[in-house]
């Protein structure tokens, strides 16, 4: 897994020692691509912020035979 891309917006004062509510959701995942976006709010309710990160996830290849471990 490798991110591509993030980013975080913050819209309103918040007090980093507080509690949070973080809702998260993936609007999309194709193509061994996947975005994924947040929302923070405050402990009042507030929006006072807002992540993205965009995701890339490809399967590892052993470039010989000898270099393939089993599952632990």
């Amino acid at each position: 897994m490798a991110s591509i891309d993030h980013a975080m917006w913050f819209h309103d004062h918040l007090d980093v020692g507080d509690w949070f509510l973080y809702s998260l959701g993936s609007p999309n995942a194709s193509a061994a691509r996947g975005f994924a976006t947040g929302t923070i709010f405050s402990r009042d309710g507030r929006h006072v912020a807002t992540v993205g990160q965009e995701g890339l996830m490809r399967r590892r290849t052993a470039r010989n035979p000898s270099d393939v471990q089993p599952p632990a």
